[in-house]
């Protein structure tokens, strides 16, 4: 089955574990076009019938995706004439995201995975959406519940919403920013926090929008405080992380073995909450447990052993020879291996 830039679709279609991707009526942009032609669309028996697109790896989350993306450039719109928002106009927004998280939390897909996989869309947009995603996944790490966990993907995808008033030219700029545009562009919590103060969404997705940038030592913005809420700390982490792990205007993507030694540093120097660094540090480490790593010298080696309290110095075999303990040699994965 072939699918057409203009094309109605004639049925709702569905991923495999039953989320609904499309509505029966919608028409076929180029893109979401060529994103349903690299489907296989077939009925399921078991789901009535339904038109179902089954599982690609790589593949199967771009039609969710594409929604988001959309409704946030219809959302951005609109935050160029307005000041605040209604529930109507974020109620899309979040409803398509919610789809998204279930189906990514549905088929276990890897937060690792799913970031490469659109690292060269824009960079606000798929932050937003990485930020939520990573800090859900952060909730389940620390044993959270359910409803918790889904409240920080809200957090996530809503943080960043005060730069959609910021000109883009500043946002991408490539090269460094005056201190008069970096000035603006630390505003940005307080513009999301007004954007969305008359909505009905949860409140913590309101601090979350004004806190994400407070650090525990005092050192952060808007306001300098200290105090901030255990589900905002979460988020801090995730948005962090994304962020040093990301193609920005001026600057590639670091490596995620860089990205968890800058949050064992901020974690060490009080900025970032230890009990929450310490924990996605070792679920990220874990993913690398036993993968071949090469390092900076040619030669292989694979993770054997991940200290709970210093996970980016794990024990190291070789190939050649002897095992090598990093927190002994006081060094990080990130300094001997090669970072991509």
């Amino acid at each position: 089955m072939v699918f057409q830039k203009g094309e109605k679709l004639e049925e709702d279609l569905y991923s495999n574990s039953g989320v609904l991707l499309l509505r029966k009526g919608t028409f076929l942009t180029e893109r979401l076009a060529a994103i349903l032609n690299k489907y296989e669309v077939l009925r399921d028996p078991e789901l009535d019938g339904r038109r179902i697109a089954t599982e690609v790896p790589g593949i199967f989350h771009d039609l969710l995706y594409e929604n988001i993306y959309h409704e946030m450039e219809e959302l951005q719109r609109i935050i160029q004439v307005k000041t605040t928002l209604c529930d109507a106009e974020v109620e899309s927004m979040e409803k398509n995201f919610r789809k998204l998280y279930k189906e990514v939390f549905t088929t276990r897909t890897s937060i690792l995975e799913l970031m490469e996989h659109f690292s060269a869309d824009e960079y606000l947009f798929k932050h937003c959406i990485h930020v939520g995603l990573i800090a859900a996944n952060i909730g389940k790490i620390l044993k959270l519940d359910p409803e918790k966990q889904s409240l920080l993907a809200q957090m996530g995808l809503f943080h960043d919403i005060g730069k959609f008033t910021i000109d883009p030219q500043i946002l991408n700029k490539p090269g460094r920013l005056t201190d008069a545009e970096f000035a603006l562009i630390k505003k940005h919590p307080e513009a999301g926090y007004r954007l969305l103060e008359k909505t009905s969404l949860d409140p913590m997705i309101l601090k979350g929008t004004l806190m994400h940038h407070e650090r525990l030592d005092g050192s952060g913005y808007p306001d300098g405080r200290k105090t901030i809420p255990f589900l905002v700390r979460i988020l801090s982490v995730a948005d962090t992380f994304d962020a040093i792990c990301s193609n920005r205007a001026y600057r590639r993507r670091q490596p995620v073995f860089f990205a968890i030694d800058e949050l064992m540093a901020d974690a060490d120097a009080g900025r970032l909450d230890r009990e929450i660094v310490l924990p996605f540090a070792n679920f990220l480490m874990e993913n690398y447990r036993k993968q071949p790593i090469t390092l900076r010298n040619g030669v292989k080696g694979s993770i054997i052993r991940i200290h709970p309290l210093h996970p980016n110095q794990p024990v190291l075999k070789v190939e050649g020879y002897p095992v090598l303990n990093l927190m002994e040699q006081k060094l990080t994965l990130f300094q001997i291996a090669n970072p991509y």
